[in-house]
């Protein structure tokens, strides 16, 4: 008697799923338009301010431009006018531009930071927590100097 494998279905792709929802296929088609009002802006401009441009909104017919520096976002602005009057066949009426600086990464004090301080600093340290009237700030200093006698003590030596 023969064994019959199981009929095998085509497993249906993500998208499928996604777009049966009204929701996220109306979702999908704003972001599809918004990336299409990006690459026509990009078009718009020089070639030195087109990756600068990190996102676009619209709404009403009002475009919102997203640089990624406070310098990009001034030098956009004197163009906004020019991006409005080319983005008109798009239903675009006015332009606004915006910066949002990237996140900077915070770099911690490392110990071998603290160990390039100098005694003479650490003595200033300990000197300025003796003279300051708030306790919390003296801690800081304290701290800090502990700090920096710790990481002289356990830096490599050259």
């Amino acid at each position: 008697m023969e064994k019959q494998r199981p009929r095998r279905t085509r497993a249906a792709h993500v998208r499928d799923f996604l777009t049966a929802s009204p929701a996220v296929a109306q979702c999908l088609a704003l972001q599809r338009r918004e990336d299409g009002l990006l690459a026509q802006v990009r078009d718009l401009l020089a070639p030195a301010a087109r990756p600068h441009c990190i996102q676009v909104s619209a709404t009403d017919g009002n475009l919102t431009v997203t640089v990624d520096a406070a310098a990009w976002a001034t030098r956009l602005r004197y163009l906004a006018p020019d991006l409005a009057r080319g983005l008109a066949g798009a239903g675009i009426t006015a332009v606004k531009v915006r910066a949002r600086p990237r996140e900077r990464v915070v770099r911690r004090q490392t110990a071998q930071h603290l160990a390039k301080l100098t005694p003479a600093v650490v003595d200033h340290l300990l000197a300025a927590a003796e003279h300051t009237a708030d306790a919390g700030i003296a801690n800081v200093f304290r701290r800090l100097a502990t700090r920096c006698e710790q990481a002289r003590a356990n830096a490599p030596l050259d």
